[in-house]
């Protein structure tokens, strides 16, 4: 299965880099978010792999990467990343956190 983004997953991303290069340096910033990319790429080869989290309010697939969460859905040809999530933030209770699902161009 093919992987595509949100619009909110693609913001995520790129402030994950912007933060990883202010915080650590480019080097290091570039090394997480490839992983986080190779981590989307082995959702979208196995997509069940992670469990439907029906006890949230909008029922996703969570894959951990290190520092952060993948909040993801499974769509018919692919998977759909929503968001890029640090695992300290609360976002069991918000997966998206206040983005509306249609954000997915």
């Amino acid at each position: 299965m093919s992987a595509r983004y949100s619009n909110a997953a693609k913001r995520d991303l790129i402030a994950i880099y912007l933060d990883g290069e202010a915080m650590f340096g480019s080097r290091q910033a570039e090394a997480y978010t490839t992983g986080l990319s190779a981590t989307v790429r082995m959702i979208g080869d196995y997509p069940l792999a992670s469990r439907l989290r029906t006890e949230l309010d909008l029922p996703v697939r969570v894959r951990s990467y290190k520092a952060h969460v993948i909040i993801y859905v499974i769509e018919e040809g692919g998977v759909l990343v929503l968001r890029f999530r640090h695992g300290h933030e609360d976002w069991q209770s918000d997966p998206l956190g206040g983005d509306v699902h249609e954000d997915t161009q």
